[in-house]
């Protein structure tokens, strides 16, 4: 897509609030366009919850007039992006305030494909010799001068930057960025509200995340490749905490399970429930690489104890495990797990039957851990 500019892009009354708005929030010295590339950093401003790989729709915490503002350059999307089709969910919003000696430097706001910037410039003139164009590089190199009430929308995976001002710029160079996706799917987008409204949006998870958005990409790398009770249960698979995440969304009690059970399904929630319990990953990754249909499997629990389960809910477990680590970029340490997830989808899982916890069986297709190995073998332990 080719940068798309608009002018007069909200009404007067609205752009008139706008900058009464900006010029008295508290702007904060240190963001860095790029971490790798820029040594200095820029002015900012974030009036609401700001991650770069958030997912959530935050139209709703927007305060006024930026929420309205919002409102209104959404209402040039559509006849001018082509297939980004309504409703968009906005998934950051911030300020950025640039002065002489503050320089921009080339970055892309994300690798996903169905995200787009939108960039507000929030100034009452903008003389040409100031300067401080956003330059984006794409199909074609680009530069787009400010100017009041300016719209530029953009891929956001082109490469692009704001440059510098002039000396001669006597003002603060000040932009209203709404970063935003298009609609996924409907179950996507339940899931993701239901984890905003249980508060895993404010839950931290590793150093660049909220719990929410780690939750949700494991379903998007899942919802494809999985039964929908699978997929579903990825999106749950911490929010009991697990051995390395021990912060649980949800205390996993008889009735917040059932609560959970009657919004997803009893499977997707049982199959949260095991994983939480689990002595993961290492117990999965064993399970990965021995597991044969009709098998069952007894998996070590994290208080040293075992359950019994079936090969459907095995194998189920092995996925999600799979698409969390590879989430985190711990896959590769877990080589029978890797294998699973580079081999794709393969067995029956599509029916499961519920198989209560116990003790090991005389089954002759259980299989169980050698008695010769260690419990504690030293592991990392993804999130």
């Amino acid at each position: 897509m080719d940068p798309i500019v608009i002018d007069e892009a909200v009404p007067p009354a609205l752009f008139a609030a706008l900058l009464e708005w900006v010029a008295h929030v508290p702007l904060q010295y240190g963001a860095k366009s790029n971490s790798q590339t820029d040594p200095h950093g820029h002015f900012t401003f974030k009036p609401v919850h700001d991650q770069k790989l958030n997912l959530a729709d935050l139209t709703r915490r927007l305060p006024m007039p930026v929420n309205a503002a919002w409102q209104e350059v959404q209402k040039h999307f559509a006849p001018m992006i082509p297939g980004l089709l309504p409703p968009w969910k906005l998934i950051r919003c911030y300020v950025n305030g640039y002065v002489y000696g503050t320089d921009g430097y080339f970055h892309r706001d994300s690798s996903r494909r169905d995200e787009c910037t939108a960039i507000l410039y929030l100034c009452r003139l903008w003389p040409i010799d100031w300067a401080g164009e956003t330059a984006v590089s794409g199909r074609l190199y680009w530069s787009v001068l400010p100017a009041p009430n300016r719209l530029l929308i953009i891929d956001s995976n082109d490469m692009h930057c704001a440059r510098a001002v002039s000396r001669k710029c006597t003002e603060l160079r000040t932009v209203l960025v709404f970063k935003f996706r298009v609609q996924r799917t409907s179950m996507f987008e339940s899931l993701s509200e239901w984890l905003v409204a249980q508060g895993a949006l404010d839950f931290k998870h590793g150093k660049d995340s909220s719990l929410h958005d780690h939750l949700m990409r494991v379903y998007w790398l899942l919802h494809d490749k999985v039964p929908v009770d699978v997929a579903t249960a990825g999106a749950l698979h911490s929010i009991y905490g697990t051995n390395a995440f021990t912060n649980a969304l949800i205390p996993a009690n008889d009735y917040r399970r059932g609560r959970v059970a009657g919004q997803w399904g009893k499977t997707a929630e049982d199959l949260a429930y095991k994983f939480s319990i689990l002595d993961r990953p290492r117990t999965l990754d064993w399970c990965a690489e021995l597991l044969a249909p009709g098998d069952y499997a007894k998996l070590e629990l994290r208080h040293k104890d075992s359950l019994k389960v079936d090969y459907d809910t095995a194998k189920a477990l092995c996925w999600i495990e799979a698409a969390n680590l590879h989430d985190q970029g711990a896959l590769g340490k877990w080589k029978h797990l890797a294998s699973l997830w580079e081999r794709g989808v393969s067995g029956s899982l599509t029916t499961r039957s519920e198989t209560p916890g116990g003790s090991a069986s005389s089954d002759k297709n259980q299989i169980g851990r050698p008695a010769t190995e260690a419990r504690a073998a030293p592991a990392t332990n993804g999130k």
